[in-house]
């Protein structure tokens, strides 16, 4: 199974949470959780940190809009989204 295929079936199953600074971030940009989670059901890996476990996924919100998003797998199989933006790189 692919990485984004792994963190798309975690996302569906429920297995991932926010951290404050993702909350907030997202807020900031007018996303909630379910353009996160669209996003990242919809989304491809752009980015990779190996070492760190570490992904950006850039999908599309709800509404259309490109978000990114930086998560970690971690030890407990979880995903932990690290931050949340609206992705404006072309």
């Amino acid at each position: 199974m692919s990485r984004i295929a792994e963190i798309q079936a975690m996302v569906r199953n429920g297995l991932y949470y926010l951290t404050e600074h993702a909350d907030d971030e997202a807020m900031q940009d007018g996303f909630d959780i379910y353009d996160i989670e669209n996003g990242i059901l919809s989304g491809k890996i752009r980015k990779t940190w190996p070492k760190e476990e570490k992904f950006e996924v850039i999908g599309k919100a709800l509404d259309g809009r490109a978000i990114g998003t930086v998560c970690r797998l971690t030890q407990g199989g979880k995903i932990r989204v690290i931050t949340v933006y609206l992705d404006q790189s072309k």
